[in-house]
């Protein structure tokens, strides 16, 4: 019997910036080889971390029997009230919102652009900054959101942010449009507004009536403090503008592979409340049925807990801390080997990323012949950085640039 030939006309994607560039780093059977291209956090060891909080509320979850019956669509009651109060704080008793769970932070915003598209009376336009996480163009699309634009983000050096640009594009956007932001540690290039800067875009965006949805992907990681980091979300709050939030538990609590997120929704009443998630819940049930459970439980055991919040507390400031001080010595270290170059950008920048200013073509030496992994565009994770290989990693970048 023969085959049919369904497929001779199906072209081959090209593959995915990051995570071809792991498949790569993979392939090299250099041993020294350094991965600065996944966003993942590691020990100064270069070793994956479970958080010791996280371990024990498995340890406690898990027990002598563990039932894998469905969550309901909208997902585990105690993970939404929970994560719902850590994005919005003591805001929460003077918003009406509502929560669905969803496959972590794509699963959250491919549900929120699907409801959106269907039910938002706004214009179907959405603007997001044109630097960004990639995957943001690709859920935006599959959505059904042909006008998606782009709104400035950097300035031309490609390391501070083109607050002016930035702006502009958003007052050229039709009123009523979905504005992407990024909540805080912008990926990829570690770059985040003023608090200033956030009060003038709140201005704005009431001024043209904009939807602002924010993507909150590190809340905590940032800064190591959960209502720093929260902060600009909580002042369009209470500047009245009703944001929504699609939120991810994978960098904050380590849980990458159990895709654990949600869509927080600023509504008007506990009656549009229930309107929004009932809707929210026909996407989600074509999309994926019923969530994932074993993540959500996790999340909700340690945040409803006293003793292993306080230990996830201290365990985001560990994490914080040691990529501020990776940023110092490499800072250091560029500086001692590159004279005449600034690097302020290292340390300025925040969170697991950071813009480096190389070049397309620096970036390929570096991974052609020192077998260091980082984005096209220069973007490295700053938590593949370790007292180990710092001096590698910046002795290879001044040898890159120091042959020019």
């Amino acid at each position: 019997m023969t085959t049919p030939s369904r497929w001779t006309k199906l072209a081959a994607p090209p593959a995915d910036p990051i995570l071809g560039m792991k498949a790569a780093f993979l392939e090299d059977t250099a041993p020294d080889k350094i991965n600065l291209s996944v966003g993942a956090y590691r020990d100064d060891d270069g070793a994956p971390w479970v958080l010791p909080p996280v371990a024990e509320a498995r340890r406690q979850i898990v027990g002598p029997y563990l039932e894998h019956e469905y969550l309901p669509t909208e997902g585990l009651a105690a993970f939404n009230a929970l994560s719902q109060g850590l994005l919005y704080g003591d805001r929460e008793r003077d918003h009406a919102a509502c929560t669905v769970q969803a496959l972590s932070g794509t699963g959250a915003l491919r549900l929120c652009l699907e409801f959106l598209r269907r039910h938002y009376d706004g214009p179907r336009t959405i603007v997001g900054p044109a630097v960004t996480w990639s995957n943001h163009w690709n859920v935006m699309a599959d959505a059904g959101w042909s006008d998606a634009r782009k709104y400035r983000y950097l300035k031309d050096d490609g390391l501070t942010l083109d607050f002016g640009g930035l702006c502009e594009d958003l007052e050229a956007a039709p009123d009523g449009a979905v504005v992407l932001l990024h909540l805080c540690a912008h990926n990829p290039s570690g770059v985040d507004p003023s608090r200033d800067q956030w009060k003038t875009l709140a201005d704005l965006v009431e001024r043209k009536k904009l939807f602002p949805l924010f993507d909150s992907a590190y809340l905590g990681f940032a800064t190591g403090d959960v209502n720093e980091d929260a902060w600009p979300f909580r002042h369009f709050l209470d500047r009245g503008l009703a944001p929504w939030a699609c939120v991810s538990f994978s960098k904050n609590f380590g849980l990458y592979s159990e895709r654990t997120g949600a869509v927080h929704a600023t509504v008007e009443s506990a009656d549009a409340g229930k309107r929004v998630v009932g809707n929210l819940k026909r996407v989600a049930r074509a999309l994926w049925s019923n969530p994932p459970a074993f993540g959500a439980r996790v999340v909700a055991q340690v945040l409803g807990d006293t003793v292993l919040r306080a230990d996830w507390e201290r365990c985001l400031r560990v994490m914080s801390s040691r990529i501020v001080d990776m940023r110092a010595a490499l800072k250091a270290k560029l500086d001692a080997k590159t004279a005449g170059r600034d690097w302020s950008h290292i340390t300025s920048q925040i969170g697991m990323f950071s813009y480096t200013g190389l070049s397309k073509a620096e970036v390929a030496v570096l991974r052609n012949d020192h077998h260091i992994y980082m984005l096209d565009s220069g973007r490295v994770s700053m938590a593949g950085i370790n007292t180990n290989n710092v001096e590698q990693l910046a002795s290879a970048i001044a040898a890159v640039l120091n042959a020019k």
